[in-house]
């Protein structure tokens, strides 16, 4: 298991108790406001049965307004009623699919009842919403809570490719998500280029550099057991990239535009591989390689 990708616990009901903002095509009544507000106030006074009868009344009058949806998930979860606040997050997610806190929650969720493919699609689902997120971002890394995403999806991934006995798609995932937790340190220290050989086991290594090589070691296995993937060659070669290893990266990027078919790749990395690929050619032509 990779410790630096913890199982996230569910935070709904502190979420709850605080409501959440969301959109609406219409405003609610008056009557389904105050319904659900003193389904909060029972929540906070630990009323559970009280605040679940007046979620519903409130969702009776306005089945479309997403905190009810959430409130009442919070509220199952209070209850042990684990399949009914499912059903509630899915209805949330409904109207707000853009809430990836939530939908991650609703994925670790699926995965504790064993619903293995469906937390898995969620997981999904949520990690190509970070890649789109990460491609309006403009936080510092260590602020990003698209890279966050990114590190916590492809960590619950792996666990998930680890008890289907997956070691391909195992390696992949902890290697990207390893490549995005590098991703995700300052970068205070610029990295100094290495060797492509492994370090020595006693070589000070700085941790943003230790983290990318470890990641390019998990891309390499997967590509051992599971080769032509287009993930583990993308990956590889920004990896490499970043660990100043410039043979290295285009070697794995030869590799990809070999084996790719469009749709391989998130259309962020599609776009970002385009560049890539076009700024190799452009170096090769410049140094008559």
């Amino acid at each position: 298991m990779i410790s630096v990708m913890p199982l996230c616990s569910l935070v709904l009901p502190g979420l709850l108790v605080l409501g959440q903002t969301e959109r609406t095509n219409a405003p609610p009544t008056r009557n389904a406001m105050v319904l659900w507000q003193e389904g909060q106030e029972a929540m906070k006074r630990g009323e559970i049965p009280t605040a679940l009868r007046l979620y519903q009344e409130s969702q009776l009058m306005a089945p479309d307004l997403p905190r009810v949806q959430l409130s009442l998930a919070a509220a199952y979860l209070q209850a042990d009623n684990q399949p009914k606040a499912c059903e509630h997050l899915r209805r949330y997610l409904e109207l707000e699919p853009g809430h990836w806190q939530v939908r991650q929650q609703l994925a670790d969720l699926l995965s504790r009842l064993g619903h293995r493919a469906l937390a898995k699609h969620e997981l999904e689902r949520m990690v190509h919403g970070a890649h789109s997120a990460l491609a309006l971002e403009h936080s510092p890394p260590e602020e990003s809570e698209a890279l966050r995403l990114l590190v916590h999806g492809h960590g619950r991934l792996m666990e998930l490719a680890e008890e289907e006995s997956h070691p391909g798609n195992y390696h992949l995932h902890r290697g990207i998500g390893l490549y995005y937790l590098a991703q995700s340190l300052p970068q205070a220290n610029r990295i100094q280029p290495v060797s492509s050989q492994p370090p020595e086991a006693n070589g000070e290594i700085p941790d943003r550099q230790e983290i990318f090589l470890k990641a390019v070691q998990e891309l390499t296995e997967s590509e051992k057991v599971a080769p032509g993937n287009s993930k583990s060659a993308w990956y590889l070669s920004r990896a490499w990239k970043e660990l100043g290893q410039a043979g290295q990266a285009d070697h794995w990027l030869k590799i990809l535009a070999k084996n790719h078919i469009p749709g391989d790749l998130h259309p962020r990395e599609e776009r970002e591989f385009a560049v890539s690929r076009g700024a190799s050619k452009l170096d090769r032509l410049l140094s008559g390689r």
